[in-house]
């Protein structure tokens, strides 16, 4: 005797799964393809993130690289006048 004929709606799955498929009702089917579609947005969300995250790190770099280049001829300017 199989224990899980008392519980058929809730292990019916489980039945098919030793069978080697899993029926899903089309609820359980659209919560499925919601929760990928989810994950999937997460994942494009932390991808794009670093990429920002990156791309602002540059700008910083870059903005510090002008100022020092400013800087650099101010000084030379400077220089040049002195001598």
């Amino acid at each position: 005797m199989c224990f899980l004929q008392d519980f058929p709606p809730a292990i019916s799955n489980l039945k098919s799964h030793r069978k080697g498929a899993i029926n899903m009702n089309s609820k359980e089917q659209k919560r499925l393809a919601t929760t990928r579609e989810l994950m999937e947005n997460a994942k494009k969300r932390t991808d794009l993130s670093s990429e920002l995250e990156q791309d602002l790190e540059n700008l910083g770099l870059q903005r510090r690289m002008k100022q020092l280049e400013l800087e650099s001829k101010f000084l030379k300017n400077l220089n040049d006048e002195i001598v």
